[in-house]
Parts: C-alpha cells; structure tokens; sequence
C-alpha cells in the first residue's frame, strides 16, 4: 500500500454520521475542505438509536451494542475516507522541492519557478 502524502497540514471534522477533512497550506493557511461523505455505518447505528430510544428494551440494547460495531467499522471506512480526502484536495496544493512545504497554488506557489514563494518570491 503506499504511503498517504500532504497529511502535515490538516484536520479531521469527522463525526458519526460521516467523514470530512480540512487540508491547510503550510505557507499561508488558507484551508480546503473536502466533500463530506456519509458514513453508512454511523447512519445505520443512529437509525438503530432512535428506535431503541422509542421503543426500549431489547430494541434499546441492540441500538447502543451497535456502537461498538460502528467503532471496529470505522476505523477502514475513516481511512478510505482520508484518503479519497487527500487525492480530493491534492489539485489545489504542490510541494516545493526545495523547502518540502505544501503549498497553495492559489496564493503560496511561483508557476514559473516551480517553487513556493517562499523560496522564489516574485
């Protein structure tokens, strides 16, 4: 498996209904947010939820038992998220090859140099 790059700079907005991540330029700061994709499994544990909460007892138990189902699930499902994530936000970053920061190619990046401005300010 190879390794996941442009994971210095970022922040993890996941909840149990899903996944999403911000991904920031080691420069300036500025942040892209990745879609948001919808965890089937945290969907199914809070279906599971509201049920047991209406209905109690044994509809109750299995409810709150799924949220031990959900944390052996989302561990894959967290990491398929990140890294769909990452190829996600990958267009809008380029590392520099001589100070290895990711940088934004909105604001932080030197086209003609093919370096940060960090490095080859205009």
């Amino acid at each position: 498996m190879a390794l996941i790059q442009l994971t210095k700079n970022h922040t993890d907005h996941s909840t149990d209904k899903g996944y999403q991540f911000e991904f920031f330029c080691d420069r300036c700061g500025n942040g892209f947010m990745s879609e948001f994709k919808p965890s089937a499994a945290g969907s199914a544990t809070g279906a599971l939820r509201t049920v047991g909460d209406l209905l109690g007892g044994v509809f109750d138990r299995v409810g709150h038992s799924t949220y031990e189902i959900e944390r052996v699930v989302r561990g894959p499902g967290h990491d398929k998220a990140f890294r769909d994530a990452v190829e996600e936000a990958k267009p809008n970053f380029r590392l520099c090859p001589k100070c290895a920061s990711w940088v934004c190619l909105t604001t932080c990046w030197n086209q003609k140099r093919g370096l940060c401005y960090e490095c080859a300010p205009s």
